[in-house]
């Protein structure tokens, strides 16, 4: 965890500030609720850094925080090869299950049905409700288990069956585009309107 929680800090300090206000411009036009803002703009962050790196070679957080921390990375090779393999990392939608122990839980990568088992990196993340459908981005720990990078972004679980729904039906009309990052965006984008919809049609 230390070299996950180094990088977090130094990902936030060195991005965020100059990101974060289109990212609350994002959530205030979904009308996202104030409790969901910060999800919101974990999300898109860290997407935003993961599609950077795929659109242009040259800006490469991860890289860079393997060069500025050069002593660490050759004192742990290990994970500095595992660091590595974070660029790669794509957003995804997943079914939450089951709780295991203390800290971990079990979900399904809504596109490719793979059953997944979760840990969360830090006693403040908040727990995703079992049945619910969350979006975010997962980091490989080792065999079948993986963490998040940021809290999932959780669709409110009144919602589950409308955003199943259309979820699916995007899915099923963009599966043969290859830019994953947009797709992701272009869905979450559609799914946080069906969201808002379906709450309002229930006041």
């Amino acid at each position: 965890m230390n070299v996950y929680l180094k990088f977090v800090k130094y990902a936030y300090q060195k991005y965020l500030p100059d990101l974060s206000p289109g990212f609350e411009e994002f959530a205030n036009d979904y009308n996202i609720p104030e409790n969901k803002h910060d999800p919101i703009v974990e999300n898109l962050f860290w997407w935003r850094l993961a599609y950077e790196v795929k659109l242009n070679p040259s800006f490469n957080c991860f890289l860079d925080f393997v060069k500025e921390n050069k002593r660490y990375f050759q004192k742990w090779p290990v994970l500095k090869s595992w660091f590595q393999e974070w660029r790669h990392v794509t957003p995804a939608y997943y079914y939450i299950g089951n709780r295991i122990g203390a800290n971990a839980f079990v979900a399904v990568d809504i596109e490719t049905e793979k059953t997944l088992e979760i840990f969360h990196p830090l006693p403040t993340f908040s727990y995703p409700k079992q049945g619910s459908i969350t979006a975010g981005i997962l980091l490989p720990f080792c065999d079948s288990l993986y963490f998040p990078i940021g809290e999932f972004y959780q669709f409110d679980i009144r919602t589950r069956e409308d955003v199943a729904r259309h979820l699916r039906h995007y899915q099923e009309q963009l599966r043969d585009e290859e830019d994953h990052y947009e797709v992701f965006m272009r869905i979450f984008s559609s799914l946080l309107k069906v969201e808002g919809r379906s709450l309002k049609n229930r006041v």
